[in-house]
């Protein structure tokens, strides 16, 4: 136990500040090994801009799931990758794909194709849930979702090698299912 209330809201502050750097790896600190390139070296480019602004916009003292869904929304609407909250603009995504290096464009399509099925289930689950969200957690948890699949099938010249990335894409198959790589390594 902690002697004050201090130590679980910092913990509770550093989860999340992870969590929604997750999603968008904006490479905050100029190394490209860092944060969601540990296991795959490969810099995603959504713009920065409007996150910060999101972030601004909805930031509150406490830093919820629900505000974190708040400002994934915001910031994936603000870019065109989804619209009215909830809406996939798959369109843009394929727009995204075709500009990506060609070694990249392959495990990015196979991560669209598994996480429309996840979205599917999800708005489903959404759809019976008696629990009303403020904001959608769609546009943040298939974004999710993206970069975990796209990781898992990372090109070999980009992977680290590490027994921390093996553990990695073990957690993410447990979590999706073993059908979330393009063919068995």
């Amino acid at each position: 136990m902690y002697p004050t209330a201090l130590g679980p809201i910092v913990a509770l502050v550093i989860v999340i500040l992870i969590q929604v750097i997750a999603i968008v790896d904006f490479n905050f600190d100029d190394d490209p090994k860092s944060d969601a390139q540990l296991c795959c070296m490969v810099e995603h480019t959504f713009p920065q801009e409007p996150f910060r602004t999101c972030y601004e916009q909805h930031r509150t003292s406490i830093m919820d799931n629900e505000t974190i869904m708040c400002i994934h929304q915001c910031y994936y609407n603000a870019i065109g990758m989804f619209s009215d909250g909830d809406k996939l603009e798959t369109d843009n995504y394929l727009k995204y794909k075709d500009n990506l290096d060609p070694a990249l464009q392959e495990p990015f399509t196979f991560a669209l194709v598994v996480c429309a099925k996840f979205a599917i289930q999800l708005i489903r689950h959404l759809a019976a849930s008696e629990r009303k969200m403020k904001c959608s957690p769609l546009p943040y948890l298939f974004n999710r979702c993206l970069m975990e699949i796209d990781m898992v099938n990372c090109p070999k010249d980009r992977w680290m090698n590490s027994s921390l990335c093996d553990a990695w894409t073990t957690r993410q198959k447990a979590k999706y299912g073993e059908g979330i790589q393009i063919k068995a390594t």
